[in-house]
């Protein structure tokens, strides 16, 4: 039963049927209707494509162009306006400040400034008492006012005890004014809840 492989394909090659005539040339023919319109879609495609990559090149390119203009525009305003503070700054007297003097006016002034800066930030405005903490604020304004004078006043006599007392004074009441305000804050939103609670008996 088993035959050799090799005598097979002899046997199987004499035996080879012939192709019909212009079988060779229809197969060219139909081969030569299809393949030039695969081409002709691919070469569609492949413009299409181009077309896309092009544009895409260009919108990434735009959009460098358009941050490096953007930063190199910022960059001149910031220098700009960092010239001109500058030149403010130096036609302006420089200013003296208890931080100026000694580390210890330093601290002192630092600790009355955050407590006062602490207070405000905490205070609830409300229409009820907007009309007390905005005249707690102008007193608080005037302060700030005296407060540069003294500093103006420092700037030009020079330092002296009297003077560096009188900007702890100022800073002191600041702190004071701000306790005032906290405590009638608390006497105002007190006698509300008195009220609110006699009217609902």
């Amino acid at each position: 039963m088993a035959q050799d492989i090799r005598e097979l394909m002899k046997n199987d090659s004499d035996s080879k049927e012939s192709l019909r005539e212009g079988h060779t040339r229809r197969f060219e023919n139909l081969l030569e209707e299809r393949l030039p319109i695969q081409e002709q879609k691919t070469s569609a495609k492949g413009g299409i494509y181009l077309w896309m990559k092009i544009a895409a090149v260009l919108i990434v390119a735009g959009g460098i162009v358009f941050m490096v203009y953007n930063n190199a525009f910022a960059k001149a305003e910031d220098q700009q306006l960092v010239e001109v503070e500058t030149s403010e700054k130096q036609s302006a007297e420089p200013e003296v400040l208890l931080s100026a003097i000694s580390p210890e006016f330093k601290r002192v002034e630092d600790y009355y400034l955050a407590s006062v800066n602490l207070e405000i930030a905490r205070l609830e405005i409300t229409d009820d008492n907007k009309e007390l903490i905005d005249a707690f604020m102008k007193q608080l304004s005037d302060l700030d006012e005296e407060y540069k004078s003294l500093n103006r006043e420092i700037t030009e006599s020079g330092v002296s005890d009297e003077m560096v007392s009188a900007m702890i004074e100022n800073l002191k009441l600041r702190v004071e004014l701000m306790i005032k305000l906290k405590s009638k804050l608390k006497e105002m939103k007190n006698a509300a809840q008195q009220e609110a609670a006699i009217q609902t008996v």
